[in-house]
């Protein structure tokens, strides 16, 4: 994924004249938005943008959802490297949340944020953590859905 693609995407699904910053918090970006747009028209029109959002104080929080994860799985199936070979048996399985804020942190990574190492210390413990889970009790649904989505976002990273 390309540092701006995020960026880009919920910058389209926004108002003209919002302004969109990554946001300071666990989400991967603000705006103000709802003084523009109704906040239900704007949840709308940013889920099918692949966002999940949060309004509060005349702001709107926004987090890639799902479909992110979903697309970037889709889009390469070869693992790049390593740890993205290592963590191809995630690959298709339902993000959980764990997955989802991880990806949010990797993508503020991508973003501009420092958070690169973290993202990537993160990754690798909850890999791990969802390896041994898995070990320990292999159910019908295991643990770890969309952590080769994350896996791939970390060699984005190294590679800008």
């Amino acid at each position: 994924m390309r540092r701006d693609t995020l960026r880009a995407a919920a910058a389209e699904a926004l108002p003209q004249g919002a302004f969109l910053r990554r946001d300071r918090g666990d989400a991967l970006f603000v705006s103000d938005a709802p003084r523009l747009a109704s906040v239900a028209a704007l949840a709308r029109t940013l889920a099918r943008a692949g966002f999940r959002c949060e309004a509060s104080g005349g702001l709107i929080r926004l987090w890639p959802d799902a479909l992110w994860l979903a697309r970037m799985e889709a889009e390469r199936p070869d693992p790049p490297d390593d740890l993205c070979a290592g963590l191809m048996r995630f690959r298709g399985l339902r993000p959980e949340a764990e997955s989802l804020a991880l990806f949010t942190l990797g993508a503020r990574a991508l973003d501009g944020a420092d958070e690169a190492e973290r993202f990537e210390r993160a990754l690798r413990r909850r890999a791990a953590e969802c390896l041994r889970l898995n070990a320990m009790d292999p159910n019908p649904s295991p643990r770890g859905g969309g952590l080769y989505a994350c896996a791939l976002l970390a060699h984005d990273i190294k590679e800008e």
